[in-house]
């Protein structure tokens, strides 16, 4: 999941831009992980990043990144992912999971 994001991440990025990875344990016992870059999705594509099938980028087989990210978080992690994009900070993924995950 932090392979996708990351991956999203640099190809929003333009040469010589920054993306960013923070690691973090949070106040909640939890496990915080942000991919950020200074990219702004734009509102359509914000309403649409998590669907299935959906990509900005051409060609075939794409459209399952950011989709996998949240099925594989939520679903099988029991952990939460959610992104803020704006003009001040950036686009920011951030998964949240738990420290110690059961079945």
């Amino acid at each position: 999941m932090v392979t996708n994001l990351v991956k999203n991440a640099l190809e929003a990025t333009p040469e010589g831009g920054t993306v960013s990875l923070v690691a973090e344990q949070s106040g909640e016992g939890n496990i915080r992980i942000s991919v950020h870059n200074a990219g702004v999705m734009p509102r359509s594509v914000q309403l649409q990043i998590f669907e299935r099938s959906f990509s900005t980028k051409p060609g075939s087989g794409r459209g399952v990144g950011t989709y996998s990210v949240k099925l594989f978080t939520e679903q099988f992690l029991k952990g939460r992912v959610s992104f803020t994009s704006d003009p001040i900070r950036g686009t920011i993924f951030t998964v949240t999971l738990p420290q110690s995950i059961t079945a």
